[in-house]
This record gives C-alpha cells, sequence and structure tokens, in this order.
C-alpha cells in the first residue's frame, strides 16, 4: 500500500499561503477546518482559501472540508452548498478536470441537517465524504456508518481517526477501531490523524523533541495498513476567539525533521527596531546553520527561511508568515521524503 499522508489546516492565513506555493510533484491530502473566522466579505481568509483549493482542484486533489466549526447560517444556502458553488466559479469552468470543487468532511455524529446538506451537493456533483471519527467505541459503528453513508448519499467513503493532541504514542486503544474501520472500508480508506503541537509557548531555549503523532501511528500501521494524518505546525484544538486589538508576538517556528520536531523562540526586543523581524532573523541564521536543515532547494519555505537570516534579502515580522515557511517545510518534507523518514 502507498502511503498518502494527511494535513490538517486550521483556517489561517500563513497555512493557505503555503499551499498556494506548492512546488510540482505531489502533494498531501489536505483537509480545511474552516472556523468562524472565515467571512464572506472582508478579510483574507476566504479569498486565500479559495485560491488554495482551486490550485488543488487543478491537481485533481480537491480539499476535504469541514464546516462545522463554520457557522453555515451566515451562508446562502450553507456552508458547503456556498464554498462549492463559489470554488467552482472561481475556477470559470475548469472542472473539466473530472473532480469536485471539494470533499465533505462530516463527523460521525453528524445530524440529520448536516448530512442533507451533503446530499444536496451530491445532486450537483457525485463525490466521496470523508468522515472524522473522535469517538473510538466500536459498539455500533455498522450503524453510525451506514446513517452517514446514507444519509450523505456519498459515493465512496474516506474514514478519519482524529486522536487530536497527543502527547505519547498510545495505539492500544486506536488498533481495533482501526482494524474494524479498515474491514469495513478497505486499507487506503483509513486515515490516523492526530498531532503534537503544544497550544503555548513558554521559554527561549531551541529545543528538538520527538513527534508522537508518528510513532503513534508507525505502531498502528504495524498492525494494520492506515494513512497517516497530521496537523501541521499548528496546535490541534480550535483556538478561542481572540482578543481585539494587536497583539505582540515572540518570533518563533516549528520545523520539521525526520521523527522529530524543532522549536525554535526568540524574546522580542522592542528596544530594537523592527524587533520582530529582527528577532526572527536571529532564529532562521539559528536554523540555517544546523545540519537538519533541509536546504533552500527543498521547498518555498526554506528558501525563504534562508532569506530571512541576520543580513538577508528578505524581513519576516508576522505569525502568518512563520506559519506559511513552516507549513511549506512540514509538506515538503512529507512528500518529498519517503514514510520511513517521516
Amino acid at each position: 500500500m502507498r502511503f498518502v499522508p494527511l494535513v490538517v489546516l486550521k483556517s489561517k492565513v500563513g497555512e493557505f499561503g503555503a499551499v498556494m506555493r506548492l512546488g510540482a510533484g505531489h502533494a498531501p491530502r489536505i483537509l480545511v477546518e474552516l472556523l468562524d473566522s472565515v467571512r464572506i466579505e472582508g478579510g483574507r481568509l476566504l479569498p486565500m482559501f479559495t485560491e488554495a483549493a482551486v490550485q488543488m482542484a487543478e491537481r485533481g486533489q480537491p480539499v476535504w472540508v469541514d464546516v462545522r466549526a463554520m457557522g453555515g447560517a451566515r451562508f446562502p444556502g450553507g456552508s458547503f452548498a456556498f464554498l462549492d458553488d463559489h470554488i467552482e466559479s472561481t475556477l470559470d469552468g475548469q472542472l473539466s478536470l473530472d473532480v469536485p470543487a471539494i470533499i465533505p468532511v462530516v463527523h460521525d455524529n453528524a445530524s440529520d441537517s448536516e448530512l442533507a446538506a451533503v446530499a444536496l451537493l451530491q445532486q450537483h456533483r457525485p463525490r466521496d465524504v470523508v468522515i472524522r471519527f473522535h469517538d473510538l467505541a466500536p459498539a455500533c459503528l455498522d450503524d453510525r456508518l451506514r446513517r452517514v453513508v446514507r444519509g450523505s448519499r456519498a459515493k465512496g467513503v474516506h474514514a478519519v481517526i482524529d486522536l487530536g493532541y497527543v502527547d505519547d504514542a498510545r495505539p492500544e486503544s486506536v488498533v481495533p477501531f482501526a482494524r474494524a474501520l479498515v474491514d469495513r472500508l478497505g486499507p487506503a480508506a483509513v486515515t490516523v490523524l492526530a498531532g503534537s503541537i503544544p497550544a503555548k509557548r513558554n521559554g527561549y531555549t531551541t529545543t528538538t523533541r520527538a513527534r508522537p503523532e508518528l510513532a503513534l501511528w508507525q505502531a498502528v500501521s504495524d498492525e494494520v495498513p492506515v494513512h497517516y494524518g497530521d496537523y501541521g505546525v499548528v496546535h490541534p484544538a480550535i483556538p478561542p476567539p481572540s482578543t481585539p486589538g494587536k497583539r505582540s508576538v515572540h518570533p518563533y517556528l516549528y520545523y520539521t525533521t525526520p521523527g522529530h520536531v524543532v522549536a525554535l523562540r526568540r524574546p522580542l526586543e522592542k528596544a530594537v527596531e523592527r524587533a520582530a523581524a529582527a528577532g526572527f532573523a536571529d532564529l532562521a541564521s539559528e536554523l540555517v546553520a544546523r545540519k537538519d536543515f533541509a536546504g533552500t532547494a527543498f521547498s518555498w519555505g526554506d528558501r525563504e527561511l534562508s532569506g530571512c537570516r541576520r543580513g538577508g534579502v528578505r524581513g519576516a515580522s508576522t505569525t502568518s508568515t512563520w506559519v506559511a515557511m513552516a507549513t511549506s517545510h512540514h509538506v515538503a518534507h512529507l512528500t518529498r521524503r519517503g514514510p520511513s523518514e517521516w
């Protein structure tokens, strides 16, 4: 079985920017969890999501989209229908590519109205449906699957076992559930998803630590053929609403290496002109000098990181830019390297 990685994006401008700059060749599966911060008019999120989704559709790999946290009442016809139509109209007739604009993601406990919204998409263009499982209890699994498939009129099904944030690998409860899904859906139709980026960043010492989501997947896939999925370089939980006003964020970066992640952070020296950019330049200089830096040709993000070093040709002073670089590298890490090097 050829393992196809999945990366979940949490509606961050930087994440969409990284997808828009994917290089030629294979791309991972992309699941976008759209949040209530997305607006029909104004803001950058919807235009950037649309452009990223268009590019993925043109690759023949439409994005998987989860709208549960989005607040569909604000969108004419519901979130799925609005996004599907919006992306198709942006493609301007290019969907002779024979793929839908989006692949809907529903939860295993989806309401009747959520399933009906997906069924409406099927009337326009039949498509697969992704079912996101949080409850790993095997009880009534057949009934849960049957209800979602019938209610959404799914053409085909892919299951994502979503474990959220993990700080160590505990495959014991995952293996039986993964096996039950593979028995019903097939080995190519199940992904184990988890992430270990912490919710808060503390201290300024550069650290390298193992990625337990990878160890977890390796342990499960040794028993059951399942795909690997993670949350990229952000924390898995939906962030709380941000407080209005300008925030001072200390320069930071999570850089993926085989089996590990390097966490770098710098204090914000407010007495220094353009303090955020200066702090990130110092951080980038340290990273590029490390032996586990992948090189400027590895990804768009790596090239940008190299240019952001002290005395470099670029500056980076915003969280969205830092996230874009880190996400770009992370995606390249999963697509340019084989599973044994993830």
